[in-house]
């Protein structure tokens, strides 16, 4: 049992103390961002981020597996605002957080407080009916869009980027294949319901089915580098690996 904090936040020692890092690395992304020009690159699109409340036990449930479920939260409410800061920094396109529930937690009012961010809340039956109609309703007001979430953190501005560049250079899609079978960025400046009908969420099929999909209904699809998230503390370890490197 540990009974002293390792560093100055709080956070204990090994593997807690890896919460802390994260942290320090979200508040670099979060200082470019305040002295960044607000201008955008591509005014005609939108980015959206898709998102769950912070509620202790209901977000990261695999990496709470092995850090409990208090420093899942942590890392997840880290992750969340790193990922805020990151395409805000960026300076691409008009943000949207989508939220999966109730859109009155203080991380979101906090989140719109510092960020030029519009806060919405997510609608549909499932994970393919919110996803749908967020890009419907997006797609209503922008010539394209790109949606992602917040536990990939290896994903650049510059990877966004590129996904706006492929919709502008005439594809009508762009997908950003994730190491797991999943992906971690849709962008479209169009969309059609089936890309979302029959998919097993959370399998190492969905890439592939929602590429066959787009396929079978004719539609150019761009295709970036593979990334991966953090799903589970080796996901995390990872990460720290990796920004570790020099």
């Amino acid at each position: 049992v540990l009974s002293e904090p390792s560093c100055a936040c709080g956070c204990y020692a090994w593997p807690i103390f890896l919460v802390c890092r994260l942290r320090s690395w979200y508040c670099t992304i979060d200082d470019a961002y305040m002295q960044t020009d607000k201008s955008l690159k591509y005014a005609d699109g939108k980015i959206l981020v898709f998102a769950r409340p912070p509620v202790n036990g209901h977000v990261k449930t695999r990496l709470a597996k092995t850090i409990g479920n208090k420093h899942a939260l942590e890392v997840y409410i880290d992750l969340l605002k790193h990922t805020v800061a990151m395409v805000c920094s960026s300076s691409l396109a008009k943000v949207e957080i989508c939220v999966a529930g109730n859109i009155d937690h203080v991380l979101f009012n906090e989140l719109v407080q510092k960020y030029d961010v519009e806060l919405t809340t997510q609608s549909g039956n499932d994970l393919g009916d919110r996803m749908y109609n967020a890009i419907s309703a997006a797609l209503n007001h922008f010539s394209y869009c790109v949606i992602i979430g917040s536990d990939c953190p290896v994903m650049s501005a510059d990877y966004i980027d590129q996904a706006f560049a492929s919709l502008e250079g005439g594809f009508d899609a762009v997908i950003g294949p994730a190491e797991d079978g999943g992906y971690v960025l849709l962008g479209a400046k169009k969309v059609e319901q089936s890309w979302f009908t029959d998919i097993e969420w959370g399998s190492q099929h969905v890439h592939k089915q929602t590429l066959m999909k787009m396929q079978d209904g004719a539609i150019q699809v761009a295709e970036l580098d593979v990334l991966w998230d953090i799903d589970t503390f080796s996901d995390f370890r990872r990460w720290e690996r990796q920004r570790s490197t020099p």
